[in-house]
């Protein structure tokens, strides 16, 4: 009878600890210096147990003793009043990759962060299992935080860098997709208007319902509206304003990269794009223009949406636009 009490003591004691909050975050390889690896792994470290933390308790993150600056702290609380999120691996080991520009480190990064998203409402639809991405300036301060693109396919085009000999560019277009999509769901129409180009090409279309009396029944369509930026940046104003609208859930997927031939700033990307709210949701196929002329600010030339049943012959590519 006491061994059982022993044991039913115990056991009332576990379920009574709180969940595992700290982090030990190390970097296996890839970080030049060994003052720098010590700082951006404590930051981690810091970064991660206060998210855990935060995410327990029920309350918004402390930044406190964390450098981080004030764009990387504002898309974290952004994502936060969507969902908290929690780290699933409490022991990380990751490899550190130096993000090149002109053939210099102009930033550190670090993926594969496992999470646990936990929506605060019922208006949040993406995947509850999703990985993070965290960038480092050279000083060791954290300068950006997104949701990050799958493993595979981050991958597979390194894998397509590295043959094309393109690796370093290839890295700052899945950096800037990854802002852009995070931009979407952190309703951050600021940054969106600063990625576009004043004269950005922008094609969006709606998936409708229209009556057939002939068929006697509904039949699916699609709407196409060419936009300026303007244009389409006061129509999201509205989505992202409007109550009804809850979280803005923005996924892509499926990557294609392709370099302009004659003009080697410029970058095609076709992207599948799921994107759904409390009031529409619809699947495409997303098409941007990326112009690296200003490798520092990229700017999105062209942004088109066509539906998954366009024929493969249909899809845009950098061949249907004239660009300067």
């Amino acid at each position: 009878m006491k061994r059982i009490l022993v044991f039913f003591t115990l056991m009332v004691s576990a379920w009574a600890l709180p969940a595992q909050d700290e982090v030990n975050f190390e970097f296996s390889d890839g970080i030049a210096g060994a003052a720098l690896k010590s700082k951006m792994e404590r930051q981690m470290c810091t970064l991660l147990t206060a998210i855990n933390k935060a995410e327990r308790e029920g309350r918004d993150i402390n930044f406190t003793g964390i450098d981080i600056d004030q764009m990387a702290s504002q898309s974290i609380t952004a994502l936060w009043a969507n969902a908290r999120f929690r780290c699933l691996d409490d022991d990380i080991v990751e490899h550190g990759i130096a993000l090149k520009r002109g053939g210099r480190i102009a930033q550190y990064q670090v993926r594969n962060i496992a999470v646990e998203m936990k929506p605060v409402d019922a208006s949040y639809t993406d995947d509850v299992n999703q990985e993070i991405c965290v960038n480092f300036d050279l000083n060791g301060q954290i300068c950006d935080f997104n949701i990050a693109m799958d493993i595979h396919q981050y991958t597979r085009l390194m894998k397509e860098g590295i043959t094309l000999g393109d690796i370093d560019e290839r890295q700052q277009i899945i950096s800037f997709c990854e802002k852009f999509m995070n931009y979407y769901r952190e309703k951050d129409l600021a940054n969106l208007e600063a990625i576009f180009s004043d004269d950005a090409l922008i094609i969006t279309g709606k998936e409708i319902l229209r009556r057939k009396p002939e068929i006697g029944m509904a039949q699916k369509e699609y709407e196409y509206t060419v936009q300026t930026k303007k244009q389409y940046l006061d129509n999201l104003r509205k989505i992202f304003t409007n109550p009804r609208t809850g979280a803005v859930s923005v996924k892509f997927s499926d990557y294609v990269v392709r370099r302009h031939g004659s003009k080697p700033n410029y970058y095609g990307v076709t992207l599948i794009q799921d994107w759904a709210t409390n009031t529409y949701k619809d699947q495409g196929i997303v098409f941007l223009v990326w112009d690296f002329t200003d490798k520092e600010k990229p700017k999105i030339q062209v942004r088109t949406w066509q539906p998954m049943s366009t024929d493969k012959d249909e899809i845009f590519t950098l061949q249907r636009f004239k660009l300067h």
